[in-house]
């Protein structure tokens, strides 16, 4: 199944280093802009590999430039087709440096590893086992081909004398599931092709709408549909006046309809595939309780209908933080007589335990709408209900196993893997000094004011001084918010204040007041020793359990923390570049050179811009500076020239 793909070297190219260099510091670099392709029996994976170069140069001062390096990997995967699903995994498996002994050349090799992993949907009768890997997958509800014979005359724009062409491609735009059937409706996009009276060739475009019902016993409304639409046959004819076509396309629509389900697989000697193994599951209960207000007075509620959407989710170790919308549609009658139909939407944010949950690990959620209470007799624009959710909470990772093939088992739809393979890539490049163009730098110190943010999740348990059913209100402040300046980080403590209304087994309304001091450590980069500090901390959101038959409060609180700080930073920027083919455009700023032995800022040229035919690539950043123009200015944002590099 595994296959060592070929290995391949770039070409060596030459780029200008800023001057010559003693030493190399480091290089960073990272994979970037991957695309894959397949062809039968092979992977093309492409990709850029972005690098940062530090080196010392002659002034024993670090200098930096980036550069970007392309590279290509042919990878042999017998059984690979166009169309297929693909996963590639390119990483950085070293990189080597050399400098030359003359300081003028930096001799670059980077080595990339790329693994793919090549896919297919197929559907297979595979055998359970209570004792099996439990997983998350699609099982076949059922599926059908039905035909359309989509048939009518087109009037052209100008007559033709004939119809050399119509070309028919379908589009889905809309998939309605009901209990056994599937409506499918789309268009047929047609494109005509003509030679008109004047003997040229034309095109005209038209739309045809289609719809289709497939019957598919055992479908229901929220599992999942796919559809596949094939033009099979397009016949026309050009009417003897020229001004008419009559045309009829056959189309095939494939229609499969699959639900989400939970089995226990039997590991077997059958195919591999690619599935979600299930981690661990959880579920809670979400009962939202709130007033609307109706655009008009009410005389009686018909009925409030309610759904749960844009659901999202996000695991932390042995937790699932749950965020998402109930859309109420809230029928009733006006005081004219008649129905009105007013829709709501109301967030939500609620946590569910799943031992073994970690970050970056795959999330199912379901949620289900179990009851809307509301009293039917209520009158005025203030309507009071509740909405009871129950939401089920799988944890998942992707996993490839091999399964056992049952024939009267359950069938399902899956990715079988086709096949991996692995490749090695090698880079070169020679990084050296292009003479006789010379480029001149200068390190300058800019002071910046800049925020910092960081979330922070606290968690708390209190005991309910009686017992709960249900939660009425939480309100939550944050005071006493303090910081220090600790190197180049920042500490932040303060208390996070917190009164908990809850409804207690005698129906009266409690509440329990609870404080949860709280330390982030912010970091800070380029803080100057002694700058003042200063920050601030809101609360994102609350969310309070009962558990343990109504004795305990459970707690996650989630905290925003912003720090406002003075940071110190150098930038590297060009001053001027002296050679030909090079055309330099700068500005003059005020600006405090590092290591100039001026104690104040001084007037220093910076470049912003280099064209002309000997500059490949230029390296720009935004910088504040303070400029020189009929006084000073600033400090504005300015784009200034860090790099080049040169062509021969």
């Amino acid at each position: 199944m595994t296959a060592v793909g070929r290995t391949s070297s770039s070409p060596e190219v030459q780029y200008t280093l800023p001057m010559r260099a003693i030493k190399i510091k480091e290089i960073r670099a990272d994979v970037t802009s991957v695309t894959i392709e397949i062809v039968p029996d092979k992977v093309i994976v492409q990709g850029i590999i972005t690098k940062q170069v530090f080196f010392v140069g002659e002034d024993n001062v670090v200098h930096h430039f980036p550069e970007e390096m392309r590279f290509s990997a042919l990878i042999d995967v017998p059984g690979a087709l166009p169309g297929m699903l693909v996963q590639a995994h390119p990483s950085i498996f070293n990189v080597i440096a050399v400098l030359s002994p003359d300081g003028n050349q930096i001799f670059q090799k980077v080595i990339v590893d790329v693994d793919v992993v090549v896919t297919d949907f197929v559907q297979l009768h595979v055998a359970e086992d209570p004792y099996g890997t439990p997983v998350i997958t699609d099982a076949v509800v059922g599926e059908t081909t039905e035909q359309v014979l989509e048939a009518g005359t087109v009037t052209l724009d100008v007559p033709a004398t004939k119809v050399t062409e119509i070309r028919a491609t379908p589009e889905i735009t809309g998939v309605t599931v009901s209990p056994g059937e599937v409506v499918v409706t789309g268009n047929i996009l047609k494109q005509i092709f003509f030679v008109g009276t004047d003997g040229s060739g034309r095109h005209q475009g038209v739309a045809a709408p289609f719809s289709v019902t497939a019957a598919i016993p055992g479908a229901q409304p929220g599992m999942n549909v796919q559809v596949h639409p094939t033009v099979k046959d397009v016949a026309f004819s050009l009417e003897p006046s020229g001004a008419l076509v009559a045309q009829e396309v056959l189309l095939d629509v494939f229609v499969k309809v699959t639900e989400t389900v939970e089995l226990v697989l039997a590991t077997g000697e059958g195919p591999f595939i690619k599935t979600e193994r299930v981690v661990g599951q959880g579920s809670t209960e979400l009962l939202e309780e709130v007033t609307v207000t109706l655009s008009q007075p009410a005389t009686g509620i018909v009925g409030i209908t309610a759904r749960v959407e844009d659901v999202r989710a996000r695991p932390i170790e042995n937790k699932v933080i749950i965020q998402g919308v109930i859309v109420k549609d809230v029928t009733y009658v006006t005081a004219a007589g008649t129905d009105a139909t007013e829709t709501f939407t109301i967030p939500f944010s609620d946590f569910a335990e799943v031992p073994g949950a970690r970050p970056g690990l795959n999330v199912f959620v379901r949620p289900e709408v179990r009851a809307v209470v509301f009293n039917p007799a209520q009158t005025g624009t203030d309507i009071s209900e509740k909405v009871i959710v129950d939401i089920l909470v799988t944890v998942t990772e992707t996993v490839q196993i091999p399964v056992a093939i049952e024939p009267y088992g359950p069938l399902v739809k899956v990715q079988q893997v086709v096949g991996e393979g692995t490749a090695q890539i090698l880079a070169e490049k020679i990084i050296t000094r292009v003479l006789p163009i010379s480029i001149e730098f200068a390190r300058i110190r800019v002071t910046e004011a800049v925020e910092q943010q960081k979330q922070l999740l606290l968690e708390a348990s209190i005991p309910a001084p009686v017992p709960a059913i249900k939660i009425r209100a939480v309100d939550a402040v944050v005071e006493n918010v303090t910081s220090r300046a600790v190197g180049h980080e920042v500490v932040v403590e303060g208390l996070v204040r917190k009164q908990i209304f809850f409804v207690g087994t005698d129906d009266i309304v409690h509440h329990v007041e609870d404080s949860i001091p709280f330390t982030a450590l912010v970091d800070c980069p380029g803080l100057l020793p002694g700058a003042s500090v200063s920050a601030s901390a809101r609360v994102e959101n609350v969310i309070v359990k009962i558990r343990q038959d109504g004795t305990v409060f459970q707690q996650l609180v989630i905290l925003l923390i912003t720090v406002s700080c003075a940071r110190e930073q150098v930038y590297q920027v060009v001053t001027n570049v002296i050679g030909p083919g090079v055309v330099v455009t700068r500005i003059k700023a005020l600006v405090d050179v590092v290591d100039d032995g001026i104690p104040g800022p001084v007037p220093l040229d910076v470049v912003t811009d280099l064209t002309g035919p000997r500059v490949a690539t230029v390296t720009r950043q935004t910088i504040p500076l303070v400029l020189i123009v009929d006084g000073t200015t600033g400090p504005v944002p300015v784009s200034v020239v860090t790099g080049a590099t040169f062509n021969p």
